[in-house]
């Protein structure tokens, strides 16, 4: 172990977590391999101890499931009492979540951590409880079978045959602050089933048929140890991190297998994994990106080795930086790594003998863990065909401009040399700076290859223009020729430095540029308001980070075909084996297409967007139009970016869905307060038309002249009132449905309300109206109908809210660009805060038992056919605070010409 400093740098970002999780409250775990094992026994004794010593401790949950010694452990601990939710016509008794916020105990006991609740409580999942317990500085204890984790869902099922419907994120685990592994060997676990300990006697047969077996069992327990170790090893590197301490501390074995993309990648990944198998440790197969060029055969075999180790059940890594050995060792120690196992790398002689071969440098620069050298062949030093090879790739991936400006430099070189040495005496060594100006500026603009060019032609433009003999190639001095060679070494390596920089740079840009794209996605998603904006701004992003043709493909419900949304560029199309790849990975929510195992020979890339309750549709990227083919990098990218999209995709559904039960809930209201409405006022009328004209058949000779009038005048009345309330459904409901079409017309207002009056003349036969209109108000450009009808149901209201010989009246005046038309009354008045809700559907004005009241449509009709000539229409205190003032606000236009014409003739 290398000598730590006197005092260590505690890690920041460890000691703010550690302190995050004391202050949210601690959770503790009691985990188990399976049902039985005594993780509620042992809580509660836990418990008990804890209380002795002070603590506030209560229980909240503890499912005893009958067995009398685990009830009486619970003798002597505070209960908080359960709550009583009704679901499908039964009680259940759930935790009291509220009821333990407010009790705030030091600790609580929450039994079964991955239990459903009964719809109608605050979350749907225990878990979520807990979190809110904890997010109130309430420590909790809670007990958790292994095979609830949702991680472990697919594997518990391939083992037991059973898949687990309640399950919890890791998350939960990983929040743990301390975890308490309760086992039980197989037969003993058993043997209490069979004692009845753990279920009820017909239970506990069913279960030791079906899940019980001493194989699952003991397959269960190493998963429990695992989850167990690796929390651990979790909590040591925190701790690590918190004393600034570097490690490695060899309390757990862990592995990093490093590889360089040639040949033998694959042979360490396997022996890493053989390895990793022995010790029961996790390993990592990391690469180290210098920034170099790398070619498609060596990204392939990058490329194929990380996908052997996720295959295998490893993770990945790229790490970025110049020295190898330093971020490998940077890395292990971040890690807690015991063991750093790599290939055997490239014999080269003369790194060999001045040790700076990769193995010589970590063998010497690292005391902390061990290196391990994978034998076998070791991959021979290039051959000249192979580096000739390599030399034309790159220079046929060198844009000509860049030979172009490689040249123009020289010549301005040249220029300068010449000039400078015409109007100074400088030496000719001085005069090579010029030239390795040019070369640094070369390197810095294009890449490696022109600017070995440009040392090259700056070598011999540098030798034909300044050395002697003049504008010659041969050179006598011997200082000159030394002069000269040395020029071209200082010009290639500093060409080689100044690419190496100018990659860094760009590959820094790029990295800043996926950053900025992925972050102004997130704030996007986060606002899209329905599937079809994310779907927008998902193909957008992806498009410009991968520079390749991006499209959403979903499923249609009609026809259940494929259809696509949204594509980039628009107009994308797909083909028959497009369409296959892309069904194909909708069904088994699988990726299919290039770079893939199903269907590689399509040129799309198609990855579901699934998520545990719903398939959301399929992310198609043509990556195969990418000049060396998607890295493995770039797929990591889309798989990271898929996450985000999917959580974006199932909040739209969320919300749609919850839009879609508000929506019905607010139907169900309307149509209930329908039928409630016509059933009353509806057959009010009708029973009132009826029993008059039954009195009218059955008693005719019995009657005198006026009874008969009077009960053909209520016939009568009650008729129109039936019409008035049927009209005003009609109206409604053609508000709803848009089908109202505006016919307008220029009419004057004084017409309007003298139309309106004489319609509900036999309303104000004891009322009286008083009207204020001046007679230069400008015409109004309305559908005639229905502003008349506005002032019909504004005046009804008034009439049947006025007390016996009260005043109803109505003014008019202009007001800026509006007309404004007010009708007052002297009824009782609205309250303040229902001056606004009157215009909504189905609300009747307040009064005495003894009035009548309408169907509550009339304001809300007037409120929509107000709305649809751009107006307003608002409720308003009467003068001197006595009754109600309705104000109709409607917009003024200027009449056309022919209008004024046809008014001056007229008058004229």
């Amino acid at each position: 172990m290398p000598a730590q400093s006197a005092h260590p740098r505690p890690n920041p970002d460890a000691l703010l977590a550690g302190m995050d999780r004391e202050q949210r409250g601690g959770l503790k775990i009691f985990l188990g391999a399976a049902p039985g094992v005594g993780k509620t026994y042992a809580m509660l004794l836990a418990a008990r101890e804890a209380q002795k010593e002070g603590r506030d401790i209560v229980i909240s949950v503890v499912e005893a499931h009958g067995r009398a010694e685990t009830e009486g452990l619970c003798a002597d601990l505070e209960r908080v009492p359960m709550q009583s939710v009704p679901y499908r016509e039964r009680e259940f008794a759930e935790f009291d979540l509220q009821a333990t916020i407010e009790r705030k105990p030091d600790v609580v006991l929450v039994d079964e951590l991955a239990h459903r609740n009964i719809p109608g409580t605050r979350h749907p999942r225990r878990y979520q409880d807990i979190e809110d317990l904890l997010d109130n500085g309430i420590e909790v204890w809670t007990t958790l079978n292994v095979q609830h984790l949702e991680s472990l869902n697919d594997s518990i099922a391939r083992i037991t045959g059973v898949r687990m419907r309640e399950t919890v994120p890791d998350s939960i685990l990983e929040r743990a602050r301390d975890i308490v592994l309760i086992d039980l060997s197989p037969r003993e676990l058993i043997e209490r089933l069979h004692q009845g300990k753990v279920y009820v006697p017909e239970q506990a047969r069913a279960a030791l048929d079906n899940f019980f077996s001493i194989s699952n069992i003991t397959a269960l327990r190493e998963m429990a140890f695992s989850a167990a170790a690796n929390r651990v090893d979790a909590d040591l590197r925190q701790a690590m991190q918190q004393q600034g301490e570097q490690g490695p501390w060899p309390a757990r074995d862990r592995l990093v297998i490093a590889i360089d993309g040639r040949r033998n990648s694959e042979q360490v990944v396997r022996a890493g994994k053989r390895l990793a198998e022995r010790l029961q440790a996790p390993w990592t197969v990391v690469y180290v990106d210098t920034g170099r060029v790398r070619y498609a055969a060596a990204q392939e075999q990058i490329d194929r080795a990380f996908s052997l180790a996720e295959r295998l059940g490893g993770n990945t890594a790229v790490l970025r930086g110049n020295a190898i050995d330093k971020e490998l060792v940077a890395f292990a120690t971040d890690q807690n790594a015991t063991i750093l196992m790599l290939g055997r790398t490239r014999e080269r002689l003369w790194a060999g003998i001045l040790g700076q071969t990769l193995t010589q440098k970590l063998l010497r620069h690292n005391r902390d863990f061990e290196v391990m050298v994978v034998g076998g062949e070791a991959e021979p030093p290039p051959a000249a065909r192979r580096r000739w090879e390599q030399l034309k790739e790159e220079m046929r991936l060198t844009a000509a401009r860049h030979y172009a400006f490689a040249l123009a430099v020289v010549a301005v070189c040249v220029s300068v040399s010449l000039g400078l040495e015409r109007l100074l005496p400088l030496p000719l060594a001085n005069l090579s700076l010029v030239f390795l100006t040019g070369v640094l500026v070369v390197a810095a603009r294009t890449s490696l290859v022109p600017a070995l060019t440009a040392s090259a032609v700056s070598f011999l433009a540098y030798n034909f223009f300044f050395t002697e003999p003049r504008l010659t190639f041969a050179m006598v001095p011997q200082a000159e020729i030394v002069t000269v060679v040395f020029f071209l070494i200082m010009a290639v390596i500093g060409g080689n430095l100044a690419d190496q920089l100018r990659r860094q740079l760009a590959a820094l840009r790029a990295t800043n540029e996926q950053t900025r794209i992925m972050l102004s996605l997130s704030q996007k998603l986060a606002s899209a308001p329905d599937p079809a904006a994310v779907h927008e701004i998902a193909v957008d992003a992806i498009a410009r980070l991968q520079h390749v043709p991006t499209c959403f493909v979903v499923e249609d419900d009609t026809d259940n075909d494929l259809h696509i949304t949204v594509s980039e560029p628009e107009g994308t199309q797909l083909d028959a084996k497009d369409h296959a790849a892309a069904g194909w990975a909708l069904r088994h929510r699988k990726a299919s297409g290039h770079g893939t195992d199903t269907l590689t020979k399509v040129p799309w890339r198609f990855i579901p967007l699934v998520d545990e309750n719903a398939s959301h549709g399929v992310l198609g990227v043509r990556l195969a139009e990418r000049p060396l083919g998607a890295g493995g990098e770039e797929l990591r990218m889309l798989d990271a970016l898929v996450h985000p999209i999917t959580l974006a995709l199932a909040r739209t559904a969320l919300n749609a869905n919850l839009e879609q039960a508000r929506v019905a809930e607010e139907t169900e209201r309307l149509r209930s307060a329908l039928l409630s409405s016509v059933s009353h006022d509806l057959r009010t009328p009708l029973s009132s038309i009826i029993g008059a004209a039954s009195t009218l058949r059955d008693c005719e000779t019995e009657l005198t002249a006026d009874n008969r009038r009077e009960l053909i005048g209520s016939v009568v009345e009650e008729g129109q009132r039936l019409n008035r309330y049927i009209g005003n459904l009609l109206d409604m409901t053609r508000l709803g449905h848009g089908g109202m079409k505006l016919q307008r017309d220029w009419v004057a207002l004084g017409d309007l309300v003298a139309a309106a009056l004489r319609r509900t003349h036999d309303l104000f036969s004891s009322v009286n109206i008083t009207r204020s209109i001046p007679t230069d108000l400008p015409l109004l450009y309305v559908h005639p109908a229905l502003i008349e009808q506005v002032l019909v149901n504004v005046l009804e209201n008034a009439a049947r809210f006025s007390p016996l010989d009260g005043e109803v009246r109505i003014a008019a005046r202009q007001d800026n660009e509006d007309l404004l038309v007010e009708i007052t009354d002297q009824g009782c008045g609205i309250p303040p805060q229902d001056r606004t809700r009157i215009f909504d559907m189905f609300t009747s004005g307040e009064g005495s038992d003894t009035e009548r009241h309408g169907s509550g449509l009339g304001l809300a009709i007037c409120h929509g056919m107000v709305g649809a000539h751009g107006g307003v229409i608002e409720a308003q205190e009467g003068p001197g605070g006595l009754g109600t003032t309705i104000a109709i606000r409607l917009p003024l236009f200027d009449p056309p010409e022919t209008l004024d014409d046809t008014v001056n003739n007229d008058d004229a």
